[in-house]
């Protein structure tokens, strides 16, 4: 099974407005639904290119999230944690235990 999956409109991307080095998103271009899966995703892509000939549908997968979570960073002799820190963390969506429940 894949990972959750956005559709972008991306016929003028290279008209939007740049921003810190990328390009930001036009309000009325930004994507609304989250697909299940990319075959969902890919059909949907598909249904859009037929009903709007001339334009380009991306298919953007996700395949890494970032998360905070708490680092130890005082434990006991005995092992216990007695002091964490927050950290922030990229983890691989889709492998099992670290799916995001989306």
């Amino acid at each position: 099974m894949s990972n959750p999956c956005l559709i972008l409109e991306v016929s003028d991307h290279d008209q939007w407005e740049p921003f810190r080095g990328c390009q930001r998103l036009p309000p009325d271009r930004r994507p609304t639904v989250l697909h299940p899966s990319r075959e969902v995703a890919e059909e949907e892509a598909l249904r859009l290119a037929r009903t709007h000939p001339g334009r380009m549908f991306a298919v953007m997968e996700v395949v890494t999230a970032a998360r905070t979570v708490a680092v130890p960073t005082h434990v006991t002799l005995g092992g216990l944690v007695f002091a964490d820190r927050q950290l922030p963390r990229l983890m691989q969506v889709g492998d099992g235990a670290d799916e995001i429940p989306f």
